[in-house]
């Protein structure tokens, strides 16, 4: 090509892409991205709507107390005789205020890890019913502000995190992670409930099962031995937590971008390897 012909017809300007589409091409290469955007865009929510759903401290007691009555009539309240159990084993009391406070997120992110990678069939359900259950969460720590039981004074109940660990969840950088008054519904146990469900569903080995079943056998005795939950809010958990899933079933069926979730279940087991 001559230096005339070059200079009529020259070569198209190469195409910068825009910010957004650069966002946007990132999120194509890597559709991990989308899915750890989801959630921090959820946990972004979460955190801007906790001046909503903190509630009344005085109402919070008060509620804890209906609770308290309403165990003791019905024969479950336990939950301070786990605790005077509890801290009569320092070390173990040391072990499950570290367990509270850590177990929960490293857990739950490690599952959907694990389920993005290997089950990735039936993910967005999962993804879909864990969102949708924290959703329901708020709106009742909204309507129903519940505070924890180390709270009351005069039940024998102690703050175990604060008296052993010397940990305070109300105080300096913890403060903006706790709400001091959503001890209903328990989201430690409803998480837990989920990842037992959800893995005894998916997995072949019965150790792996037993393991599975076991991980909220562990919450249950931590969040009631350390002060943090009654009987009744671990209850709620799984209940919301179960009707989460119920809200991501119903969206599947107006909206079948995926298959069914039984029917994702079913193939899920029958395509992929086991671990």
């Amino acid at each position: 090509m001559t230096t005339r012909e070059i200079m009529e017809n020259p070569a198209p300007p190469a195409t910068v892409a825009s910010p957004r589409g650069r966002v946007r091409g990132a999120f194509h290469r890597h559709p991990g991205l989308h899915e750890v955007g989801i959630f921090l865009a959820a946990l972004v929510v979460y955190q801007l709507s906790r001046a909503l759903v903190i509630g009344d401290p005085g109402q919070a007691v008060s509620n804890t107390m209906h609770i308290v009555r309403w165990e003791q009539a019905s024969g479950l309240f336990v939950e301070l005789s786990i605790q005077q159990w509890l801290v009569q084993h320092l070390a173990f009391t040391e072990l499950l205020n570290l367990f509270y406070m850590y177990a929960h997120w490293i857990v739950t992110t490690a599952f959907f890890v694990w389920l993005y990678h290997r089950r990735r069939r039936i993910y967005p359900y999962i993804r879909n019913g864990f969102l949708a259950a924290n959703g329901i969460a708020l709106v009742v720590y909204m309507l129903f502000p519940v505070a924890p039981p180390r709270v009351l004074p005069t039940d024998g109940f102690i703050d175990t995190l604060r008296g052993v660990s010397d940990i305070d969840l109300h105080g300096g950088a913890l403060s903006g992670w706790f709400n001091p008054n959503a001890a209903v519904p328990s989201m430690h146990f409803g998480y837990a409930f989920m990842i037992a469900v959800v893995a005894c569903f998916l997995l072949d080995s019965w150790p792996l099962r037993m393991l599975a079943l076991s991980y909220p056998a562990l919450v249950f005795l931590t969040i009631t031995g350390t002060g943090n939950h009654f009987v009744l809010d671990c209850l709620a958990g799984g209940a919301v937590m179960g009707m989460g899933f119920l809200l991501a079933q119903a969206w599947t069926l107006l909206f079948p971008s995926h298959p069914a979730p039984v029917v994702a279940f079913a193939r899920t087991r029958s395509a992929t390897p086991r671990r």
